[in-house]
């Protein structure tokens, strides 16, 4: 009895110890564990490391709770774990990564920082693993705007020697893209494709201001923007294309009283990093700014670099009529426009309620060609001609006494009628005018010409008028302002 009660004891004993070297080599497990993770994450340059490890078996690591700052940018994670199913296995098997937290400051992304080093020139490093599963949140900042999060899923295996390839999936209020990746490990290459991306621009406005050199000042935009890019990374240099459209588009600035709606373009990207592009097109259903009103505006355009476009067409409706412009090149960032427009069957009386006190009204319709000039000074009339369209009559009545009779003797043949004629009490059936804007042979400080032949409506009065009219000051403040002390009206010698 008492040699079965020893060996009892004794079993105890045992028991008791392997559960003691058990809870003891776990211990030691987790500690050394926690040992090896901590010295990982500071060799690949994290800093404050702080997690806790809640599981360790050469099958399962979990890691709780971890956070660190790469580069001051922190980053947290609910739950890391690594998963084997073969403990004698080479791989560390499968790692995921759940509610993931990262912040992104756009400044560092912009060049208000500092550069980062050149990355190395060294071999990329072999990771012994199955698959990595990453889900969590990109946080977006930026000085001023509300932090904007992005949700994020990332899922790659290996891919050949060392190499990797995955996908990733962004979404956000008003964003979501899906992408593709396959990373050499001989060299280091990525080579990726964006299948998807949609953007709302009035959502991402203000986050996109700070990566787009354009004078936004208080404009507002709204407007879809969806595309697809592919790529390579290779060295440190990017090269990549793809397309972008943008539909349902507006932008209106209030300080400079324009307004546009209905925009819509279609560009194919050659190399996003260089800005250029094939030739693409814009549509603009109607642009309003001041006074003027225009309609199904297009645009034939390629980007030839981050601020230069060569416009190849441009056609628009307004004035009664139809506008396009020669091909022309224009710079963004000089807010300058050099272009040479051809006008068709623009209607007089439109032209003329542009203006401001003109003593004159008219009704007919043109055509012509006029090299304009718009920059910070406003408005520049190169030279060029409006014609009275072929086989079309214009009426003229005006208001201002003295025009015609004013370097006319009283008693002149014509004198009577010509005085009628300025006071506005005959109006004229026109026949013939030009407007010769600019012309070479004239005196300095004349900007225009203006030649009128036709006779009064009234047919009672038989008397054929011919008017030759200089235009002496500049002729923009006549468009632009109205007339002016600087500007004087007077016959032709």
């Amino acid at each position: 009895m008492t040699q079965v009660f020893t060996k009892r004891r004794l079993l105890l004993g045992v028991t008791i110890l392997g559960l003691g070297l058990l809870l003891v080599g776990l211990a030691a497990r987790v500690f050394l564990t926690g040992l090896a993770v901590g010295a990982a994450l500071k060799s690949a340059g994290a800093s404050e490391v702080r997690f806790q490890v809640t599981q360790a078996s050469l099958w399962r690591v979990v890691v709780e709770d971890l956070g660190f700052l790469v580069r001051l940018q922190p980053f947290t994670a609910k739950r890391v774990s690594l998963d084997r199913a073969h403990w004698w296995s080479l791989s560390l098997g499968k790692l995921q990564v759940q509610q993931a937290r990262m912040e992104v400051k756009v400044d560092h992304l912009t060049g208000n920082q500092p550069a980062a080093p050149a990355a190395s020139s060294a071999p990329p490093v072999s990771v012994p693993l199955e698959e990595i599963s990453i889900d969590g949140q990109l946080v977006v900042q930026a000085a001023g705007l509300p932090d904007q999060a992005l949700t994020v899923k990332i899922n790659a295996q290996p891919s050949g020697p060392g190499g990797w390839s995955g996908q990733t999936e962004v979404t956000a209020p008003g964003l979501a893209l899906k992408g593709t990746g396959r990373l050499a490990g001989s060299n280091g290459e990525l080579d990726f494709t964006v299948p998807e991306l949609s953007l709302d621009l009035k959502k991402w406005q203000g986050f996109l201001q700070h990566f787009v050199n354009l004078p936004m000042d208080d404009w507002e935009v709204e407007g879809i923007f969806s595309g697809n890019a592919a790529g390579r990374l290779a060295g440190g240099k990017l090269t990549a294309g793809g397309s972008l459209k943008l539909r349902d588009g507006r932008a209106s600035s209030v300080a400079k009283a324009v307004a546009a709606e209905g925009i819509a373009a279609d560009v194919e990207f050659t190399d996003f990093a260089l800005v250029t592009t094939k030739p693409g097109t814009l549509t603009i259903r109607e642009l309003r700014t001041g006074q003027l009103t225009m309609r199904d505006l297009q645009w034939g355009f390629a980007l030839e670099g981050p601020d230069k476009i060569a416009v190849s067409q441009v056609s628009l409706k307004t004035l009664g009529g139809r506008v396009a412009a020669e091909p022309f090149r224009l710079v963004p960032s000089r807010q300058e426009l050099d272009a040479v427009l051809l006008v068709e069957d623009v209607n007089v009386e439109e032209v003329m309620a542009l203006t401001k006190d003109l003593p004159a009204k008219a009704t007919g319709r043109v055509n012509g060609r006029v090299p304009v000039r718009i920059n910070q000074d406003g408005l520049r009339l190169g030279t060029g001609w409006l014609e009275l369209k072929p086989g079309v009559y214009a009426e003229l009545q005006l208001n201002a006494k003295g025009l015609l009779t004013g370097g006319a003797k009283p008693g002149s043949p014509g004198f009577a009628v010509l005085q009628k004629v300025e006071s506005g009490l005959l109006k004229l059936k026109i026949s013939e005018l030009r407007l010769d804007i600019r012309p070479p042979n004239a005196p300095e400080g004349r900007s225009a010409q203006l030649h009128i032949a036709g006779e009064p409506v009234d047919k009672d009065v038989k008397a054929p008028v011919t008017l030759d009219l200089n235009v002496n000051g500049p002729l923009e403040k006549l468009i632009n302002m109205g007339l002016d002390s600087r500007l004087s009206i007077g016959t032709g010698k």
